[in-house]
């Protein structure tokens, strides 16, 4: 079975403000953070388990916070966020970021 990694890059806690027709993130500590997955499919990388290694990574207790997780497209014009809800928008995320190879970072909030 061939495996392959897929590292994510986030921003933990922040808003999106209004740049004229754009959406900007706005991080509230200006921190990156990164989670590695090594996977043999990017099916196998779904909402409670990017959720769980999120909660990990900031040693936050899911169970009491909920998280909002989003992104902004680069060839979405005007640029806005786009949330991730569910294991479908996870994938279209990770297809976005892996495999077309477009650079954007993931964003939390609460």
């Amino acid at each position: 079975m061939s495996y392959s990694s897929t590292n994510i890059h986030f921003d933990y806690n922040g808003h999106y403000e209004k740049s004229g027709d754009d959406c900007e993130w706005i991080p509230s500590d200006g921190r990156l953070y990164t989670i590695f997955f090594k996977t043999s499919s990017l099916d196998e990388i779904t909402y409670s388990f990017l959720k769980e290694r999120i909660c990990k990574k900031k040693t936050i207790d899911p169970c009491t916070k909920r998280l909002n997780l989003s992104y902004i497209p680069l060839l979405v014009e005007p640029k806005r966020q786009s949330y991730i809800l569910d294991d479908e928008d996870v994938l279209v995320y990770l297809t976005f970021v892996i495999v077309k190879q477009y650079k954007t970072r993931l964003f939390h909030s609460f």
